[in-house]
């Protein structure tokens, strides 16, 4: 079964490098949003410095995001979402593979081949422009690692928070409705839209409880120095717990969702 998970993963990454013009329009895209963002929060901290967080960390907190988007986007594996709707799920049953694990593994895979394609230009362009508009260098060495470690597991729970969309799909059968609830929710939860430091610690202390901010923020702040090795390692460990807790909960969900699926004519 492990073999087979790997397979699928391989052949849905594979598939998406082949979508070069995709990945061109995302760069570009990506590159202006981030200058937009950039010079939107820089208007809005004035040079000072809020919650430890400067304008230069808040520079490369950005584009370590724009750089990184397909990671942290916890939207849905497109094909599951039109097979649900259209009923040809129905297939996927007669075949001696864990549904769950198929679909986690080709999102993984479309995800991983994605980043692939886009994260390069955008760090390299980005560490060229000015200071307080590029993209700065890691703290340190072992910031950085802890960074690719803490990267890695926030696009897993990306991919199992993503899940949830497939399941109320099933009981919804609409695709966009849930998955644009849960990508407004992860998005904004999870500092993609206003960076965590610059929110009030009141719901900072709230959004520490929930897994979103572990998808970018947690990795994105180690890497700008705006979170210690320390509190980084027991963060990580935070992020384990949501990563294994989100997909036990995904797997039983979509089980009960199976069970109860009716095709027409069945």
């Amino acid at each position: 079964m492990k073999n087979i998970n790997i397979s699928i993963f391989k052949m849905q990454f594979k598939k998406e490098l082949q979508y070069r013009a995709k990945a061109i329009s995302g760069i570009t895209t990506q590159f202006f949003w981030g200058i937009m963002y950039i010079c939107l929060y820089t208007a809005f901290m004035s040079s000072e410095l809020i919650n430890g967080f400067t304008i230069t960390q808040m520079a490369a907190y950005i584009w370590l995001g724009q750089a990184f988007f397909s990671l942290r986007y916890p939207g849905m594996h497109s094909n599951a979402g039109y097979e649900i709707e259209q009923g040809n799920v129905c297939y996927k049953f007669t075949r001696p593979i864990n549904l769950y694990n198929q679909w986690y593994y080709e999102y993984l895979g479309e995800k991983l081949a994605s980043a692939l394609l886009r994260f390069l230009p955008i760090i390299i362009i980005s560490i060229l422009l000015p200071t307080n508009y590029g993209l700065s260098m890691p703290v340190n060495f072992s910031s950085f690692i802890l960074f690719i470690v803490s990267l890695i597991i926030g696009c897993l729970l990306c991919v199992s928070i993503s899940m949830f969309s497939i399941y109320f799909t099933f009981v919804t059968l609409s695709q966009k409705g849930t998955a644009t609830i849960i990508v407004a929710i992860s998005n904004l939860l999870g500092g993609s839209i206003i960076p965590i430091p610059l929110m009030p610690n009141s719901v900072q202390n709230v959004l520490n409880f929930l897994p979103f901010r572990y998808i970018s923020d947690l990795p994105f702040r180690i890497y700008i120095g705006n979170i210690g090795i320390t509190d980084g390692l027991i963060q990580i460990g935070i992020s384990l717990f949501w990563l294994v807790t989100t997909i036990l909960i995904g797997k039983i969900l979509i089980k009960k969702a199976l069970k109860k699926t009716v095709i027409q004519g069945g």
